[in-house]
């Protein structure tokens, strides 16, 4: 199956996206970086019938790191989209303006319902300094823990124990990311197919990456030599950059990073009979109920999809402590990982 196509109309290059489905957009962000060089490009997205958040936000970034890497202005690009049936939903979404065109909403403007939550960049440094401005003066952990709050009460739709499970994979997501990845900026987006009994997740940022990550810690380097094992020791418990032999268990600090998040996400996912994408430099890692696998991405950043079945969400607390056990217990055979999990990886904030 041809994931993108491109076509050389003479005075510029069109490319044309077909479905979004997640795994064609793993495969664009991979081919557009192959696409030749050319003064005009087209996107067309005639053809596309389906948006869903994971796509929707790597396709976005992935068309701005393309637009960037040739210093492409908003002049050099241009969207065709006839007879898409789809694209006021899009539109709607912010899809269009996350990735540089000026059709439809801007990310963040629609306000959300209790179906989806709208492509949204989020800017920790920015939400720090609204705080202040507003007379409060709250620990960054504390801040993501309330944004996440309110972007999980528009999913969850008055129902109080998956509130606290859509909060809880929000903020373990979004609070790695400006110690990890080097950035204080996030996207997000969600959506929750009520007649279909499943909700996805999505945040991306594009930061140095999973690898280069846990690449600056020392000790990480004698087990992480690959882009591929880096994905694969992030979802082990206890693995984090902030891991320090020397002195033991992490700091005192309760937002502190304990290694537990990405490991508690996927087992989550798989707990409740939904899969885990994990996209970061060339690789991809897909954690399904029944095992995993790894395909080839080209991707920036780091970007998750997390994908969960509503109706698997009955007790909140007593699935956090079931997998959290499990993972304290396996990350103690694991030389390089912290033993015990934070008390927010332990879902105790609330």
């Amino acid at each position: 199956m041809l994931y993108i196509s491109v076509e050389n109309e003479g005075e510029f290059l069109k490319i044309t996206i077909p479905r979004l489905s997640t795994s064609n957009a793993i495969t664009f962000c991979r081919t557009l970086q192959e696409c030749q060089r050319d003064d005009t490009y087209f996107f067309d997205v005639s053809g596309v019938n389906n948006y869903e958040p994971l796509p929707m936000l790597l396709t976005a970034a992935s068309i701005r790191q393309f637009c960037e890497q040739r210093d492409l202005g908003p002049w050099d690009i241009q969207l065709l989209y006839s007879e898409n049936k789809n694209y006021d939903y899009a539109c709607h979404m912010g899809f269009f303006q996350a990735a540089g065109f000026p059709q439809g909403k801007a990310p963040g403007e629609a306000p959300g319902s209790s179906s989806y939550i709208p492509l949204t960049k989020l800017n920790i440094g920015e939400m720090q300094q609204e705080a202040i401005e507003n007379g409060e003066y709250m620990e960054q952990g504390d801040l993501i823990e309330r944004k996440s709050d309110e972007l999980a009460a528009v999913l969850a739709q008055g129902n109080r124990e998956l509130q606290k499970m859509f909060r809880y994979l929000i903020r373990e997501a979004i609070r790695n990311v400006p110690e990890h990845a080097g950035t204080n900026e996030v996207w997000i987006c969600g959506q929750y197919w009520h007649n279909r009994d499943k909700a996805e997740i999505a945040i991306l940022d594009e930061g140095i990456g999973v690898y280069e990550s846990l690449k600056q810690n020392r000790i990480h380097r004698e087990y992480v030599t690959n882009n591929e094992e880096a994905l694969r020791w992030a979802i082990k418990p206890g693995i984090s950059v902030a891991f320090n032999p020397a002195r033991g268990q992490r700091s005192q600090d309760t937002w502190a990073n304990s290694g537990y998040g990405l490991f508690m996400i996927s087992e989550i996912c798989k707990a409740t009979n939904g899969w885990l994408t994990f996209v970061s430099g060339d690789d991809c890692l897909r954690v399904y109920p029944n095992g995993n696998g790894v395909y080839g991405a080209h991707f920036k950043g780091t970007a998750l999809g997390i994908r969960i079945k509503p109706s698997c969400v009955s007790e909140y607390q007593s699935l956090i402590d079931s997998v959290r056990k499990s993972g304290e217990d396996t990350a103690k055979a694991i030389k390089n990982s912290f033993k015990e999990a934070s008390t927010p990886s332990k879902g105790l904030m609330y």
